[in-house]
């Protein structure tokens, strides 16, 4: 499966569309052992119900995945392979460290103060 959605290597990332009451299997490929679901209309069971606007990630492991459409659904779907170190998170974006995060937040920080006193925002 090819998607035309663009997505560096050892991530898979597909934009999905079912009509109501159709069912879809996704079967990771080899190594892929995170999965996230994330509806952008319609209803979704997975087996667990999700809706537009709501994000899943599924349990850490490489088994196939169904989905069915309780109406017609349009959602995104990714998996890839698990990140070697911990994943540290912030409001703006992930790093791998407390330090890392720290300063890309304040790199961020320090472009929006200069945005603004631009009058760009």
């Amino acid at each position: 499966m090819k998607s035309i959605v663009g997505s560096p290597d050892g991530i898979t990332y597909l934009d999905v569309s079912l009509r109501a009451g159709e069912r879809w299997i996704y079967t990771p490929p080899a190594g892929h052992t995170v999965l996230w679901n994330g509806p952008h209309a319609g209803h979704l069971a997975t087996p667990e119900q999700v809706t537009a606007g709501e994000l899943i990630v599924f349990e850490e492991g490489n088994k196939p995945a169904e989905f069915e459409a309780i109406i017609d659904t349009g959602f995104v779907l990714g998996s890839a392979v698990k990140h070697l170190h911990d994943l540290v998170t912030g409001y703006y974006s992930v790093h791998t460290n407390p330090a890392a995060l720290r300063e890309g937040e304040n790199n961020i920080a320090t472009i929006g103060r200069r945005l603004h006193n631009q009058g760009a925002i």
